[in-house]
């Protein structure tokens, strides 16, 4: 499993013709998209008039990936022809959380931490995958996931929510605890595309 953390700048004409684009020829749902299973889309202030947008595409592997991208019908593909600045993350996927809910996320939250000391993203992504499903049903789906990155290893815990949750703050690291054993940890919110 592959999840794709793409991001990039757009006005909010921009970010509007995005949407359509992936609404009309993204791939979900059709022959051509074959293991495109779920699309996201979230923006948040920049300078100016621009706006920070994610788009997380999540594909059953990195081939169906490679194929949406060589016939440009991915979210990669779409992403590129609408935005500006485009850079793409990928994360082996191994573990998902989903929750059954046809609402739309009005949040998207992105944790990765950094670890230079070799075996620490193990032991990371398992008290992630362990701690991930004690969170409130306003969580409606997760991904917990790695990558390389030069000698370094990247894990992240990327969330959809249907509802802010009451108890938490998005913005700040749920757990501390874990957060501390990282290099580096940084956490970025974006509302859904739309919701202000």
């Amino acid at each position: 499993m592959i999840l794709r953390v793409i991001r990039g700048l757009g006005s909010r004409d921009e970010v509007a013709a995005l949407t359509t684009a992936l609404a009309t020829g993204g791939d979900l749902g059709t022959p051509e998209g074959a293991g495109l299973e779920r699309v996201h889309v979230g923006w948040r202030d920049a300078e100016g008039l621009d706006r920070k947008v994610v788009v997380i595409s999540y594909w059953s592997s990195a081939e169906a990936a490679s194929k949406g991208d060589a016939n440009q019908s991915s979210p990669l593909a779409i992403a590129r022809q609408h935005l500006r600045h485009v850079h793409v993350a990928h994360f082996e996927v191994d573990d998902t959380i989903r929750r059954d809910s046809d609402d739309e996320p009005v949040a998207i939250r992105i944790a990765t931490g950094r670890f230079s000391k070799p075996g620490a993203d193990a032991e990371m992504q398992n008290l992630l995958r362990q701690r991930a499903p004690l969170i409130g049903d306003e969580m409606a789906e997760a991904w917990v996931g790695r990558r390389l990155s030069g000698r370094e290893v990247e894990v992240t815990f990327v969330s959809a929510w249907r509802r802010l949750p009451p108890d938490l703050s998005l913005e700040e690291a749920f757990w501390p605890d874990i957060a501390l054993r990282y290099d580096e940890f940084a956490v970025e919110v974006y509302s859904a595309v739309g919701v202000e």
